[in-house]
């Protein structure tokens, strides 16, 4: 019930951020001044809450902590999240890669953000996620997507099906 309560909240954020209009600085403090910022914040506080008992949570806590460093902010609505949640998540994943207790998911998720050199270097005294971002295999993750299994998931689920549909259209021409 929380990690659907949770999507729910991610969704209706996003929504009120695709909607907004204005030039970067005006979206930036309509965000802020609607306080998106601050809630996306307690969503992912809260990922980082339920990360150590669910896998779902915890692959959702380190999309966001993942996005919000690629994305800017007035294009996602994350803005700063909170450091310790951030540790929090990094921490379980860390441990849950040393006792080899991942999925194909979250193993295609860390592949998919090895591309991005650098990305997690703040915590590289995390050796098994540091291991596993420089020995990915880079498989084109793409394949293992299934759109209906992104629904309900928050921004992750949005973001991994405009992937899978950019793979579909780039098929098609």
């Amino acid at each position: 019930m929380e990690m659907q309560r949770l999507s729910s909240k991610e969704l209706e954020l996003y929504s009120k951020v695709i909607s907004l209009e204005g030039d970067i600085e005006e979206k930036i403090e309509l965000i802020g001044n609607l306080g998106i910022f601050d809630e996306y914040k307690k969503v992912h506080q809260q990922y980082a809450k339920l990360c150590e008992e669910d896998l779902e949570a915890l692959k959702r806590g380190l999309f966001l902590t993942w996005y919000s460093i690629m994305e800017p902010s007035w294009l996602t609505g994350i803005g700063e999240l909170d450091p310790d949640a951030e540790e929090r998540i990094i921490k379980t994943l860390d441990l849950k890669l040393n006792q080899d207790f991942s999925d194909k998911e979250l193993n295609w998720m860390i592949n998919y953000y090895s591309n991005w050199e650098g990305v997690f270097d703040r915590f590289n005294n995390y050796l098994a996620l540091k291991n596993k971002l420089q020995n990915s295999d880079k498989e084109d993750f793409r394949d293992l997507i299934k759109d209906k299994e992104m629904s309900n998931r928050g921004q992750m689920g949005i973001y991994w099906n405009t992937i899978l549909s950019e793979k579909h259209n780039n098929q098609k021409s």
